[in-house]
């Protein structure tokens, strides 16, 4: 998989301005995959031992969820993320964080329609790796102990 170009963009029906939008990724290793959120929704990052405040995504207040094991079944040893989008927010538990890096979104590719109502949205790509764009707003929580 490569970026598409402006032409490739045209031809699937993109403008060029949609072609040529950026958005700031964090990238962060989870459950031996390399996967990434928008920056602008990471509002801090906590060391393992003081998790990044309550929240609650749709499993309410207090909501953690580590990621390691919920993809994994493997919990992870990493810092939490604390995700927000308005009134929504979860701590995440990762593996480490990679970087935050500028994406077009043109070089994001959807998941296929059977995917879709999982967590992640999209697949992109960084130098060789491959990365998921998650949305930890369609993760469940069933509680806070950082199990789900």
């Amino acid at each position: 998989m490569r970026p598409a170009g402006r032409r490739e963009a045209r031809s699937r029906g993109v403008d060029d301005a949609e072609a040529d939008a950026v958005v700031a990724l964090l990238l962060f290793e989870a459950a031996d995959c390399l996967m990434a959120v928008p920056a602008s929704e990471v509002s801090r990052l906590g060391t393992a031992e003081s998790p990044a405040g309550n929240g609650g995504a749709a499993g309410g207040p207090g909501a953690r969820i580590d990621l390691g094991r919920y993809f994994g079944g493997h919990a992870s040893e990493g810092p939490w993320l604390q995700w927000r989008r308005g009134d929504r927010r979860t701590s995440l538990r990762v593996a480490r964080v990679v970087e935050v890096m500028p994406c077009s979104i043109s070089a994001l590719a959807p998941m296929p329609a059977l995917t879709r109502t999982g967590a992640f949205m999209a697949v992109g790509v960084r130098d060789d790796e491959v990365f998921l764009l998650m949305d930890p707003a369609r993760l469940e929580s069933s509680g806070d102990d950082g199990r789900t």
